[in-house]
């Protein structure tokens, strides 16, 4: 009676097995199982217009994130992006060449009054900017604000210098003389790291100076961040700056940077999203100056020091500004693609080692995205409603 009370429970145990192998697989067919919120694979609800494809250029520290979205948004048919240097990507949006332009910098007093009509500012992303450094046997170093500025004014040249090495204890520094590399391009994240130098060293505001594109003291040019990194990675002895994606896709050695807590800080997607969290910079209209909007040098013990937005720039009147040649198909694409771009596209942010944008600054996006207009009406999306 027991033996076969047991084979009955074993066929019951293998009936269940069996409906439970059929339910699955009638589910995978029927895709239940296809993705979730944590994989991003489609480009949401959005739906762009057919057969138009929009234009953009600028910002190489962005491009890895804007390279995931132009695969993704519209079937990867819909936009064109071009990484040339956020300050090509200036003149291309002031010459009326793109649809829009992406630069780490916001627009100056000077850029915005050169441009035709008025545009509108609309952060995208933010991230850090790390200094990178060629040293075959050093492990990660520590660095400060002084030392940094120091070694880029010319006044530290070697790499045993004893400001560095009194920061960086039980460490062996070579005596080689130090290579300091700098973006040769109109750059943002030329931007984003003499905007830090200035922060740390009033010699430093006052001579070179923050800009997009300033005279280095020493040094030699390398065009874009991948030239910059591609050069310190394969050149000894050499120190240069990049975004935190191409520190760490190339493999590259970065160091830590003291914040203003006192703490050596090596940078990391969630140190640099606390950093934009901490500083929690008070937001411009979009058709006002973003100039002077910085998250630089955030207060909180683990804020990575260098981190910054980075931004879309469009002109608000559309059809105003390119007269016939933007559609409004092609405007409302761009709205699309804007809309999509700081809510659904996010969620590629942190895979690439970018921040997503936090919920105020995406509200403020939405604000600024529906005030785009063509033939003085505001343009429709695909994406859901912009307020």
């Amino acid at each position: 009676m027991k033996r076969q009370t047991s084979r009955t429970a074993m066929y019951a145990v293998v009936a269940i097995v069996v409906i439970v192998v059929i339910v699955l697989a009638g589910g995978y067919a029927a895709g239940w199982f296809k993705g979730s919120s944590s994989s991003p694979s489609s480009p949401g609800t959005c739906a762009p217009p057919a057969g138009v494809t929009i234009k953009g250029a600028g910002s190489t520290l962005v491009y890895p994130l804007m390279f995931q979205w132009e695969s993704v948004y519209g079937g990867g048919t819909a936009v064109n992006y071009e990484s040339v240097g956020s300050g090509a990507g200036i003149t291309d949006i002031t010459q009326k060449t793109v649809d829009f332009g992406a630069s780490d910098a916001p627009l100056s007093s000077a850029q915005t009054a050169s441009l035709p009509a008025t545009a509108v500012t609309i952060p995208e992303s933010a991230g850090g900017v790390v200094p990178i450094y060629n040293l075959p046997g050093v492990p990660t170093l520590n660095f400060n604000g002084t030392i940094l500025t120091d070694i880029y004014l010319g006044q530290i040249t070697s790499w045993n210098n004893t400001a560095l090495q009194a920061i960086n204890p039980g460490v062996t520094l070579p005596t080689a003389p130090i290579s300091v590399v700098f973006r040769s391009d109109g750059s943002g994240t030329t931007f984003i790291w003499t905007s830090y130098l200035s922060a740390e060293s009033a010699a430093w505001a006052a001579g070179p100076g923050k800009g997009t594109a300033i005279t280095f003291p020493v040094g030699s040019g390398q065009a874009k961040n991948a030239g910059v990194a591609g050069y310190v990675q394969k050149t000894p002895d050499t120190i240069g700056y990049v975004d935190l994606n191409y520190a760490l896709n190339g493999g590259i050695a970065f160091g830590k940077v003291q914040n203003p807590a006192g703490n050596y800080v090596l940078a990391s997607v969630n140190n640099t999203a606390s950093a934009l969290k901490d500083a929690n910079p008070t937001l411009p209209a979009g058709t006002a100056s973003w100039y002077n909007v910085s998250v630089l040098n955030a207060k909180g013990a683990g804020d990575y020091p260098i981190t910054s937005l980075t931004y879309m720039l469009v002109y608000q009147d559309l059809s105003g500004a390119y007269g016939s040649a933007l559609t409004l198909t092609a405007a409302e694409t761009l709205v699309d693609f804007l809309y999509w771009s700081v809510t659904t596209g996010q969620s590629y942010s942190a895979q690439l080692y970018y921040i997503p944008l936090p919920a105020n600054i995406v509200a403020a996006d939405e604000v600024s995205i529906a005030t785009l207009m063509y033939n003085g009406a505001a343009v429709p999306n695909s994406c859901g409603s912009s307020v």
